[in-house]
């Protein structure tokens, strides 16, 4: 008789305490990750976020379990067996990590059969992970860490929100404040219903918003201009109609893709229907076809303006990638180079790494470097998972790259040439990366969300975590700072503002009580949320 997970909370809740009671070790306390898990499993919430897991979320939860303090790492880090054995501490110590992996492998094992599925693990599988996991390698340098700064699509965009993740497109944005709490009564300054779907983030030149949406089918797909001081709708452009429909993952759209701007044109992806660029009053530029799609789960990488260049990435693996640089006035091609079928759903970003500028994309498998103005490839370090969608980040003079369903995160310092894996690798993680939300950098943190919202923060200069905390919900958004406050905000709509820190620091939850999956925009001290219905305004009152 096939047991429901819902019915085993209150065993395993009474285990969980139990757990709690014989975790007395004070001379070998648990390290950061393996706490979080503890916590998980003695926590009746977190059964809330396994029922919302897919089965391929799953198959990544399971080998936490594998953090670097486990019951075999901790067994051979102090001697052995033998040692173990004859040390009453110690054995006490091993038994408590070896209850918990133990307990949470149960708890993942009634997750899969609540969904018909067979665990695709066994206990021999989880301890040769154990045994192969460590906390971070790291390849010494000595030698000065290169000049590394972000270039921007526009000189004036400090200041606006043109392109996805901001105007740096790390996160970051210049408001000095923003109001720290809200719902749907409270600092809505308007709201306004936006016609079709689409995942797309928001992006903001002076009074004007942009952002695409689609029908339902897909056949209609458009480019909207709202107006910033009351979310009117300014004007919208409805590009040619594709010749077939892309397969889409459940939560993907067929306007996931984020518009981009210099503030003088805007352009935007849109599937099949290929690359449309406006000038700011609805003005059609030009228009390129890119051909059909066939990749998994349907395009989401947003095109990226460097100098007179609009330059697209989308990785394909069931077809040819595509990689492309136009002329932004007149969307004539510049440059095609070659990618290898592969997939992926990054944002490239560009640098200026001390003389000259480079193309960064955070590839399945590999994080790449390209000359911007030609498409060469310059470098290419391997150690990245097979699916790859967060942008990648800079800070303390390296690069920050996350990639797969509890992949690795890596620290790669910038320059050379060829293959650098073996020379500009400072630091990796063994797992831990996030799947969908991209890293934040605040100096001299990383912070990092996954899917199932366990929150890291770890040290930029070498990847040891400094903390981990889980958040409530499920997590597609890429996070945000405004000074010291860090956003994250869940697919139910829910915000967590968090000051920026060595230690969780909870300033307010606010809860807009609607679907989010595209990341928020800020220009001066409002917010402006997507759903999956609306467009929302968010600003104090004077």
């Amino acid at each position: 008789m096939k047991t429901r997970l819902s019915k085993l909370l209150p065993y395993f809740f009474i285990l969980g305490l139990t757990l709690i009671s014989q975790a007395e070790e004070k001379e070998y306390p648990f390290g950061v990750q393996l706490q979080v898990l503890s916590d998980d499993i003695t926590d009746p919430k977190y059964l809330d976020v396994l029922k919302t897991m897919i089965s391929t979320d799953l198959a990544a939860e399971w080998q936490r379990v594998a953090t670097p303090d486990n019951y075999l790492t901790f067994q051979k880090r102090h001697g052995g067996p033998k040692s173990i054995e004859n040390n009453p501490t110690l054995k006490q110590a091993y038994n408590h990590r070896r209850r918990v992996a133990l307990h949470f492998l149960e708890l993942m094992k009634q997750a899969y059969h609540q969904r018909d599925r067979e665990a695709p693990f066994t206990l021999e599988t989880v301890e040769q992970l154990c045994l192969t996991s460590v906390e971070q390698t790291g390849i010494s340098n000595d030698s000065p860490l290169s000049q590394l700064r972000i270039l921007m699509p526009a000189p004036d965009a400090e200041q606006q929100w043109p392109r996805f993740r901001g105007p740096s497109g790390q996160g970051t944005a210049s408001s000095r404040s923003i109001p720290l709490h809200w719902s749907p009564t409270e600092n809505i300054f308007w709201k306004v219903r936006v016609t079709g779907t689409g995942n797309s983030s928001p992006i903001i030149w002076d009074d004007r918003i942009f952002l695409t949406a689609s029908s339902e089918d897909g056949s209609k797909r458009e480019l909207l201009c709202f107006k910033r001081s009351d979310g009117s709708l300014i004007w919208k452009h409805r590009a040619t109609a594709p010749v077939s429909q892309e397969k889409l993952y459940w939560k993907n759209t067929f306007t996931s893709s984020t518009p981009v701007t210099d503030g003088q044109f805007i352009i935007a992806f849109l599937g099949n229907s290929g690359l449309v660029c406006c000038d700011l009053n609805g003005n059609l530029q030009w228009e390129k076809s890119l051909g059909v799609f066939e990749t998994t789960h349907g395009p989401g990488t947003s095109p990226i303006i460097y100098r007179n260049l609009v330059i697209f990435i989308q990785d394909q693996n069931r077809g040819a990638s595509v990689f492309i640089a136009l002329d932004k006035v007149s969307g004539k091609e510049v440059w095609r180079q070659e990618r290898e079928p592969a997939m992926g759903w990054s944002t490239p970003i560009t640098v200026r790494v001390r003389d000259h500028d480079e193309l960064l994309y955070n590839g399945s498998q590999h994080v790449i470097s390209y000359d911007p103005q030609t498409g060469k490839e310059l470098w290419r370090l391997a150690g990245s998972s097979r699916e790859t969608i967060p942008t990648l980040v800079i800070g303390h003079g390296m690069i920050f790259s996350a990639s797969g369903r509890n992949g690795p995160v890596l620290a790669i310092r910038p320059g050379g040439l060829g293959n650098i894996t073996d020379s500009h690798l400072v630091w990796k993680t063994a797992r831990g990366g996030a799947h969908v939300p991209s890293p934040l950098y605040h100096n001299p943190f990383l912070y990092m969300v996954n899917d199932a919202g366990i929150l890291t923060c770890l040290e930029a200069e070498n990847g040891v975590i400094r903390w981990q905390k889980r958040l409530r919900g499920r997590f597609t958004v890429s996070p945000l700072k405004i000074n010291d406050y860090l956003l994250f905000t869940n697919e139910s709509g829910v915000t967590y503002i968090l000051k920026a820190g060595d230690a969780f620091t909870q300033i307010a939850v606010n809860d807009l009580q609607e679907p989010i999956l595209a990341t928020p925009a800020v220009v001066d001290n409002q917010l402006f949320f997507r759903t999956t219905e609306h467009l929302i305004c968010i600003r104090s009152e004077p």
